[in-house]
């Protein structure tokens, strides 16, 4: 395949994924056909099955690539980070933030019923190097990074999964991002000290949606029975 034709398939491709994005947002995924995505995308129907087998296979790769995205915006910003216990502060503050604040995220992944599928999180070898590069920097102590990144991995999926609930505040998060900290060896006022940085500015994708998650009033969670108590508290 030459270059040429290597760039009409991906502008196919982004055609039909931005077409389903559209619909899905407008109409939501029960109410619309493959046909009214190849219409929108104007290609004909066929050509649809030379990228995806069904209509879902098509939301799986809008919701990959939405996140594909916000991994892109956050990239700029973690190359500037030297120190690795920081660089992974700011990566889950980023992507708890998006599961508050990703609108778009949020009703493409409610409409198309990925929820259980898909979450939102940094990818798992990028995260496995920024373990690996605080043990080698001396600022993590942790014995097996490979396992340690699984378990981190899975307390970001459930943190994830309340936020998107809605029972989940801002918080359990700082709770969870402490803990996970501590996890990776950092003393716990070390870990409380980070946990504390803000956000930086982060350049937002093209169809972002702001929306202001309003912490003002919430009360530190210091212990997993609390973090239990304020997830119990909202339902």
């Amino acid at each position: 395949m030459d270059d040429r034709e290597s760039e009409k398939r991906n502008n196919t491709k982004r055609s039909l994924l931005e077409s389903a994005r559209d619909l899905v947002a407008e109409r939501g995924s029960d109410r619309i056909s493959i046909q009214e995505i190849t219409k929108r995308a104007d290609v004909a129907t066929g050509t649809y099955y030379n990228y995806f087998e069904t209509k879902r296979d098509i939301f799986v790769a809008v919701a990959l690539h939405l996140r594909s995205q916000m991994q892109q915006d956050l990239e700029p910003v973690r190359n500037k980070i030297k120190d690795p216990a920081m660089r992974v502060t700011i990566t889950l503050r980023y992507y708890f933030d998006q599961a508050f604040n990703h609108n778009e995220w949020r009703e493409f992944i409610s409409n198309t019923g990925l929820s259980e599928d898909i979450t939102l999180h940094q990818p798992e070898d990028e995260a496995l190097t920024d373990i690996e590069e605080g043990i080698k920097g001396g600022r993590f102590r942790v014995d097996d990074p490979s396992f340690t990144q699984s378990l981190i991995l899975g307390m970001v999926k459930h943190v994830i999964s309340q936020i998107e609930s809605r029972n989940a505040n801002a918080s359990c998060v700082n709770y969870a991002i402490r803990s996970i900290l501590q996890m990776l060896g950092l003393p716990e006022l070390v870990s409380q000290a980070l946990t504390q940085t803000p956000l930086p500015p982060i350049a937002a994708t093209r169809r972002e949606r702001k929306q202001t998650f309003n912490d003002t009033n919430l009360a530190p969670v210091t212990s997993i029975s609390e973090y239990s108590s304020s997830l119990n508290s909202t339902n």
